[in-house]
């Protein structure tokens, strides 16, 4: 059979939906953060195991490891895996695989190779500490972790190459390319969307332009999509990745477009001239040359970011296992005074508009809102006498530790809405949904403020002034300040009821 006839075979109807398959799964792993994070996370293992079979050959036969029969492979597996997880945790700890989309090889590359030494320096000190129980000299200890050491950095750095060079050639070729506007006419935005259009490794593709203004120049404009005032509609309807903002002289209306449009919704990106607007927000980074910057919302750093998180954990898993008797007499109380279900279920908006169940004991009749949704008042008639004590006493969000555990709440930030409400106050208060950036939480800066809740707008804003407080401010120090606030208050007794 000739080469020709072989090709001209078609695919039959299996291949070719596994092959569409594995295009859109590649295409949304490469256009997505988490997805280059994760072939990075890969890479970084293989890399671990081979460095360390390495050291471990040479520390102890002093040969290739797969040929030496003597060692039980016990022995081997076991001290790979402690030290695939020391390293991975160290990884992730420090950050080094936030943003490693954005780096450059050499910023990449620095940051991991400090990671390393500090992680090399501690492996060294503990087994310096140890030399006494070990007939080996430290000498030669010493001689065998600076191996390892070079082994480590080498893998390392080459298997993110790696990574980096299979992206770049699949991006070349139109793969996981991330939708891309340009908003306002510059000379700037122009060459930016000059250079997206001509290396598109970079990883964006540009959809088009959005005029700020009617003055426009005849290169932006054939790229036209519509007007600012149609941002969210164009938005929508091309499905944008990311925005980059690129007007110099309206410069008052990117802090509305970062809060009250579609624009936050998406991954945004300005010229470096309006930095001073949103400073303590952004990071710098350069595209051949040409400064760009990221809009972050995440004020915390990366470590405290995670022990915030360790600390939801530990926290939410102690409060549910400590606090069982407390649990069940809560349980009965509810279950015995009306017969009714002890647990209430809610919708509520969580971190970036996602809906889940949040948890709570009832505390209100059956029937509280057959007229409608509406707030808690002081002395709600719909407050049942159980209600009212494990609401003041605050025992009826207990069961959102659950909510805590599995991720869909923190112990401090936000509290969580409703969408009737979230969609209500969005239409009055624009920034409303900025409350959304950021985890929601079991407890917050307003609720530690504030005394009764009141439906009226003039409420909500200033609910919204201390949200946002937290917001900007968000670090470990400020949780543990309005957890110590919570517990003061609780045995104070302050509280709706």
């Amino acid at each position: 059979m000739s080469t020709s006839s072989v090709q001209s075979i078609p695919e039959t109807g299996p291949l070719r939906s596994a092959r569409r398959v594995l295009a859109s799964t590649v295409k949304g792993i490469l256009k997505s953060p988490r997805g280059v994070q994760l072939l990075v996370v890969c890479a970084d293992v293989l890399m671990l195991v081979f460095s360390f079979t390495a050291f471990y050959a040479v520390r102890v036969k002093s040969g290739l490891f797969l040929f030496a029969p003597d060692v039980p492979l016990a022995d081997f597996l076991q001290p790979t895996a402690m030290v695939l997880i020391a390293w991975l945790s160290l990884f992730w700890f420090s950050g080094v695989y936030i943003s490693v989309h954005n780096r450059s090889l050499f910023d990449e590359f620095y940051a991991v190779l400090k990671v390393i030494v500090i992680g090399w320096v501690v492996f060294f000190i503990a087994i310096y500490l140890t030399s006494s129980h070990n007939p080996d000299g430290i000498s030669y200890r010493m001689i065998s972790l600076l191996i390892y050491l070079v082994l480590l950095v080498g893998a390392i750095g080459f298997g993110r190459f790696m990574v980096r060079l299979v992206v770049r050639r699949l991006r070349k070729r139109g793969i996981g390319l991330r939708r891309t506007i340009v908003v306002g006419d510059s000379p700037k935005s122009r060459q930016l969307v000059e250079m997206f259009t001509k290396h598109p490794e970079l990883g964006y593709a540009v959809l088009g332009t959005v005029a700020v203004s009617n003055s426009v120049t005849p290169e932006f404009a054939s790229r036209l999509l519509g007007r600012i005032e149609n941002i969210d509609q164009i938005i929508a309807a091309r499905r944008v990745d990311v925005t980059v903002l690129g007007m110099e002289l309206q410069r008052e209306m990117v802090p509305k477009l970062l809060t009250e449009t579609a624009v936050a919704d998406t991954t945004i990106k300005i010229i470096p001239d309006l930095y001073d607007i949103v400073s303590g927000q952004a990071k710098a980074q350069h595209l051949y040359g040409i400064p760009l910057i990221e809009i972050n919302p995440q004020i915390m750093p990366v470590w405290e970011q995670h022990l915030k998180r360790a600390m939801d954990i530990v926290c939410a898993v102690v409060g549910l296992v400590l606090g069982a008797p407390l649990w069940m007499s809560a349980a009965l109380a509810v279950k015995l005074e009306d017969g009714g279900p002890v647990f209430y279920s809610q919708e509520r908006v969580g971190l970036g508009g996602r809906p889940f169940m949040m948890h709570k004991f009832r505390s209100m009749r059956i029937d509280a809102e057959s007229k409608g949704i509406s707030w808690t008042t002081a002395n709600d008639p719909r407050v049942t006498r159980v209600g009212r004590f494990i609401r003041r006493t605050h025992i009826d969000e207990l069961p959102q530790l659950w909510n805590v555990l599995v991720g869909e709440m923190s112990l401090v930030g936000p509290r969580p809405e409703r969408p009737f409400y979230v969609e209500k106050y969005s239409k009055v208060l624009p920034s409303y949904p900025r409350r959304l950036r950021v985890k929601p939480g079991l407890t917050g800066w307003n609720q530690v403020q504030l005394e009764d809740m009141v439906e009226n707008v003039e409420f909500v804003q200033e609910r919204l002034r201390h949200d946002f407080f937290y917001i900007e401010n968000m670090s470990l120090r400020l949780d543990i300040e309005i957890i110590f606030r919570t517990i003061l208050r609780v045995l104070q007794r302050k509280g709706q009821a």
